[in-house]
């Protein structure tokens, strides 16, 4: 009886998977931003980078996205996007005790956020550099610290739960020695008096 033919990617096979067995032909290169229109965009490369793939890292020439495969394949340069993304939240999971929980945490976060934000900001404040409102609702801010930038996503998936608004950082991490915290606070900060600024 003849011997199969072993295919690609078996167990004891030699030949590794190509791209095209795992997933597919690769998508054409965008040649925008879907978000803002940029054209300063990279691809984002998964997996575990070796010395090729972590000196393009390194010249900015493709984003190293780490080992586990996920969603987005793109990033935008200019707004900090990456796509095809993962749908929104729209409601909350878990039992309503936690719900009900969460839901007043955030009302009373976002009560001393606007609070904090109608007196005078803080020298060290960040400014908003971008700012539009998507279709499905979320407000977009992309905010400029001395060290980069932060993209913001105003949400409101709470407010049909009886919460508020939502100011979320979705992408921009500061550098080593720059607390996290107090740069999320700031850009939040920063977006609410961007919303609140009197009309030009």
């Amino acid at each position: 009886m003849p011997r199969r033919k072993k295919e690609p990617g078996r167990k004891g096979s030699k030949t590794p998977l190509r791209w095209f067995d795992r997933f597919g032909p690769r998508s054409p290169d965008p040649a925008e931003c879907p978000d803002c229109g940029s054209g300063s965009i990279l691809r984002i490369c998964y997996g575990l980078p070796g010395r090729e793939m972590k000196e393009k890292g390194r010249r900015g020439e493709i984003v190293l996205g780490g080992c586990m495969v996920r969603t987005p394949r793109w990033y935008c340069k200019n707004c900090l996007h990456r796509w095809p993304e993962d749908p929104p939240p729209e409601a909350l999971n878990g039992i309503p005790e936690w719900q009900e929980k969460h839901v007043a945490e955030k009302v009373a976060e976002f009560a001393a956020l606007t609070a904090e934000a109608a007196e005078k900001p803080p020298p060290d404040e960040p400014v908003v550099e971008n700012y539009w409102e998507r279709r499905d609702g979320r407000k977009v801010f992309v905010v400029r610290f001395p060290w980069g930038k932060m993209r913001l996503e105003k949400r409101s998936h709470l407010v049909p739960l009886g919460g508020t608004a939502v100011y979320e950082v979705i992408m921009g991490f500061p550098p080593f020695g720059v607390d996290y915290s107090r740069s999320h606070h700031l850009a939040q900060l920063a977006a609410v008096r961007f919303e609140h600024r009197p009309p030009a």
